[in-house]
């Protein structure tokens, strides 16, 4: 499952991780863990959560570029997002995804964050 991340003035993302390892660190943002740096990735500190990972991709790396040919943009590969956003599979990766969305709405203003897309996989919008 990705989410597409659009960012203000910040074409390849970097500013928007920065502010979000920045504030993670200073605990403005409690639910959230760092797992590992490269890439960015996170774990929602839930319990029920914590197998479940958001790895985020810059826009412009070869991991980007894979995805968008694979189709994995669906309808925002125009213009392209600076952040592609993958959530790992699992049986709460659905609830992760709302968590997802919610902080980077919520915390929009700081991190630079003008837009937010999921792109639906033509399997998923035939549930």
């Amino acid at each position: 499952m990705q989410v597409a991340i659009y960012a203000d003035h910040d074409p390849g993302g970097k500013k928007l991780i920065a502010t979000l390892q920045r504030r993670l660190k200073n605990e403005d943002i409690r639910a959230w863990q760092v797992q590992k740096k490269v890439p960015f990735t996170l774990v929602h500190s839930g319990d029920r959560y914590t197998k479940i990972r958001v790895s985020f991709v810059p826009a412009g790396t070869p991991t980007f570029s894979r995805a968008a040919r694979a189709g994995a943009l669906g309808a925002f590969r125009n213009p392209e997002p600076a952040l592609l956003a993958t959530i790992s599979d699992g049986p709460s990766a659905d609830r992760v995804l709302g968590f997802l969305v919610g902080m980077l709405t919520r915390h929009a203003e700081p991190l630079g964050v003008s837009g937010v897309g999921i792109p639906l996989s033509q399997a998923a919008s035939r549930r």
